[in-house]
């Protein structure tokens, strides 16, 4: 069988042709070319010059054509090459590979919040980022159960690490402790040195991951390096502070320590020990109770007072005498001590004042026994002042008046 276009010979039960392409349906082409041939042998004798130009014409339009047909072929076979390509083929080919996996490794999730349980067991995936907060010290201190440095600095080791606020409230304590209970401060000194140096790494360590989560949470979003270096920056150790935070501690209780010698000194100077207003006062009480202490069953007491203007002496006795009590008055001259009165007549006259008149000289004397009585009990008073303002360190002037109590007198 041959192509009805091309005239080319086919295989048998082949219908398209593989040179042109066209496609044989039936047996009636396969008859008119029969004909064809049939007609081209019985004339092939009567006109041969005809039957050359007819075989010329029907050999030469099969082989242009077929040219062509062969030029335009490569394009059909290409046509025909991309067509049958199997899709399930294709499809099946990107599925078996894991695409998005890497992806997933690759994608960091910077935020990952630190879980506390209710057992305060605390565990963490960003242990980057509490090495980078904590520095250089990080497997130290997490892996040694004791640091030397908490415990040779004591709270100064707290501010190195930024640790500000149990850093203060432990030099406060510290101060209270040195100003109020000295006695117990080498006790206390000794316990918070064992326990810093025992219980600063797991507490720091705990401080710090509580830090890291809080910078987790406001830098959310952020990159891996940027949050690393916000807890560099944040994190690691600052000596300037430390040292500025300790020298006020140092200064203040300096200043707390010193103020008590100085008032003490100035106690020393001006009242408590002052040598030279205290033994004069000594002295001329002695002299003058070894003057009257024959005449009367016991002297009690004694008083002086100093008068820093004039540089005089006030010397008062209380003793007494038949069961009454008498008021001695001694003052010093020109630098010797002289006796000036005494209230042993005052009850008398003031009864004789009471039923009868009295003379001048008599109304001068109640008024002179009175007012030693009433110096008396002023000095004492004033002297009891001063001693307590010695005492609540609150002194401001030169002690001026003494009390000498009966063991002072005989000794």
């Amino acid at each position: 069988m041959k192509c009805a276009k091309c005239g080319k010979k086919l295989k048998s039960n082949e219908k398209f042709c593989t040179y042109c392409g066209y496609y044989n349906d039936g047996e009636e082409d396969n008859e008119i070319i029969e004909d064809q041939e049939d007609s081209i042998d019985d004339n092939w004798y009567d006109d041969d010059i005809s039957s050359n130009e007819d075989e010329e014409e029907i050999i030469i339009e099969p082989i242009k054509e077929e040219k062509k047909k062969k030029e335009k072929k490569p394009k059909k076979e290409k046509i025909e090459k991309e067509e049958p390509k199997p899709v399930e083929k294709i499809v099946e080919v990107p599925v078996e590979i894991p695409v998005e996996k890497p992806k997933k490794e690759k994608k960091e999730k910077p935020v990952k919040e630190i879980k506390i349980k209710e057992d305060n067991e605390i565990y963490d995936q960003n242990e980057r980022y509490i090495e980078a907060y904590i520095g250089e010290d990080y497997k130290l201190i997490k892996k040694s159960p004791f640091n030397i440095w908490a415990f040779l600095l004591n709270w100064m080791y707290f501010l190195y690490r930024k640790l500000y606020i149990t850093g203060i409230i432990g030099l406060v304590i510290t101060a209270v402790v040195a100003v109020f209970l000295t006695k117990y401060f080498l006790i206390y000194a000794i316990v918070t040195l064992v326990v810093l140096g025992i219980g600063f790494n797991p507490y720091y360590v705990f401080i710090t991951k509580r830090k890291v989560n809080k910078i987790l949470k406001e830098y959310e979003g952020s990159d891996s390096f940027t949050l690393e270096n916000t807890c560099k920056e944040l994190g690691g150790v600052n000596v300037a502070m430390a040292l500025i935070i300790y020298f006020i501690f140092l200064a203040v209780i300096l200043i707390s320590i010193l103020k008590p010698t100085v008032n003490t000194n100035h106690n020393t100077k001006f009242f408590k020990e002052n040598s030279e207003n205290e033994a004069n006062c000594t002295s001329l009480i002695k002299l003058a109770y070894s003057s009257e202490k024959s005449n009367y069953s016991k002297i009690k007491e004694a008083v002086c007072k100093i008068n820093k203007n004039s540089k005089t002496y006030q010397i008062y006795f209380k003793a007494n005498k038949d069961s009454k009590t008498v008021y001695i008055f001694y003052e010093t001259e020109n630098e010797y001590l002289v006796y000036k009165n005494n209230t042993e007549s005052l009850e008398r006259m003031e009864e004789k004042k009471n039923t009868q008149s009295i003379t001048e000289e008599e109304d001068k004397y109640i008024r002179d026994a009175k007012a030693i009585v009433s110096n008396y009990e002023s000095i004492r008073k004033k002297s009891l002042e001063e001693d307590k303002l010695i005492e609540t360190k609150k002194d401001k002037e030169e002690k001026v008046n003494y009390i000498f109590d009966y063991e002072l007198l005989i000794r």
